[in-house]
């Protein structure tokens, strides 16, 4: 009998044991009803932290698997609250949604709520256990980005108070306001404190397109900035990348509109970015040859486009085999001259089979456009097998589509 009595209490002692190690992180109510969840919360006298997750949500697992399992994570949200999580497309869950439904605009939303319903504390987005606990405590200490909203309103700019606020307005979703705030911050200053690393930081989202000042400082000013210890790779690489989005956007919407009302605006903006790319800064050279047959293309010089285009893709400075077809394209449809036509075909079937060289992937067909050229010079025959070209390419394409 006493051995079975120390059995039992062995065995009461290894079932503890295995049950508490299952639940060293956070213990949830899984999708209980809310009206319950707040009499338990009640009782026990805490406030409820909410988990609002949604089933295809990889962020919300990642969550789950890798925070919510620490144990520091279950020690202090178990002992200061009770907590649910729910799934808020589908039973309890979905009626907690429609209650809160201005909280709850993405995945994870977490939630820290009164037991009267007043929501205390709002965290989207995974963050580190660290981070997270860290937020909560603030929450819990009365931290919130409310309070120190009512700081910054009294005028304190202390750099470290202000990068404070901004963290807790992010991690509380408030992105409106987190951009109203870190942009009047940094408007505070004058251009030359991009300089200053912690103001670059906060700054260069701001460096939008080659007409704002931030981005003319930088280009002005990239010797400066590669003293200072900052990447000029990607210094550059931030400049090139952003004239090419607006050089990109003309060109496309004039290739598409063909030309149109809006011709002069778009060749103004060329000119002006012409003089930002002749400073020497890696990948402008090819943008500037961009600019140049775009120049042509828009004011409808078509030997001028064919020469420019021929030149500089034989020198390597062009890149867009889409563009360079339809340019190619309207060069063929208004000349005259067999043998600049001739020279046009042959540029265009030399890109043509370079880049069919090798790519398993989706081909850019200019079939259509090389057949249009041959019929132009008189080689029927050419013409005709460039145009069954076409066809096997487009359908290659489709099915690699298909299988993708």
């Amino acid at each position: 009998m006493r051995k079975l009595v120390l059995m039992s209490m062995c065995l009461l002692f290894v079932w503890t044991a295995n049950a508490q190690n299952t639940n060293k992180g956070v213990c949830f109510l899984d999708n209980e009803a809310w009206e319950t969840v707040v009499k338990k919360a009640q009782k026990q006298k805490k406030p409820i932290f909410v988990d609002c997750y949604t089933s295809w949500c990889g962020p919300c697992r990642k969550l789950a698997s890798e925070v919510f399992t620490r144990e520091d994570v279950g020690e202090l949200l178990n002992k200061r609250f009770v907590c649910v999580k729910y799934d808020v497309e589908k039973g309890a869950g979905l009626d907690f949604a429609r209650k809160y439904r201005d909280q709850i605009h993405a995945f994870p939303t977490l939630l820290h709520i009164k037991t009267d319903g007043t929501v205390i504390q709002r965290t989207v987005g995974v963050f580190p256990a660290e981070e997270l606990m860290a937020t909560i405590k603030n929450g819990l200490d009365g931290k919130t980005w409310q309070v120190l909203e009512k700081e910054y309103n009294t005028g304190n700019r202390e750099y470290d108070f202000v990068m404070a606020y901004l963290d807790m307005l992010l991690k509380s979703g408030e992105e409106k306001r987190y951009e109203e705030v870190k942009r009047a911050y940094v408007k505070q200053f004058p251009v030359d404190s991009l300089l200053n690393p912690q103001i670059w930081e906060l700054s260069k989202d701001y460096i939008a397109n080659p007409w704002t000042e931030e981005y003319r400082f930088l280009l002005g000013h990239l010797n400066d900035f590669d003293n200072r210890g900052f990447d000029r790779h990607d210094l550059e690489w931030t400049l090139a990348i952003l004239a090419y989005y607006p050089l990109s956007d003309i060109i496309k919407k004039s290739l598409k509109e063909n030309g149109t009302e809006n011709k002069e605006e778009w060749k103004k903006q060329l000119k002006d970015l012409e003089e930002v790319l002749d400073h020497p800064v890696k990948n402008f050279p090819e943008y500037r040859s961009y600019v140049r047959l775009e120049q042509s293309y828009l004011d409808g010089n078509a030997e001028e486009l064919a020469y420019r285009l021929i030149y500089w893709g034989e020198n390597h400075l062009l890149n867009s085999l889409n563009w360079e077809k339809a340019w190619t394209e309207y060069a063929i449809d208004r000349i005259s001259d067999e043998r600049l036509i001739r020279r046009c075909v042959n540029y265009l079937q030399s890109r043509q089979t370079a880049n069919e060289t090798d790519n398993d992937w989706i081909v850019e067909n200019c079939y259509d456009v090389l057949a249009k050229g041959y019929a132009k010079l008189g080689n029927q025959t050419k013409a005709e097998a460039c145009t069954r070209k076409s066809a096997e390419v487009e359908k290659r394409n489709k099915e690699k589509l298909k299988d993708f």
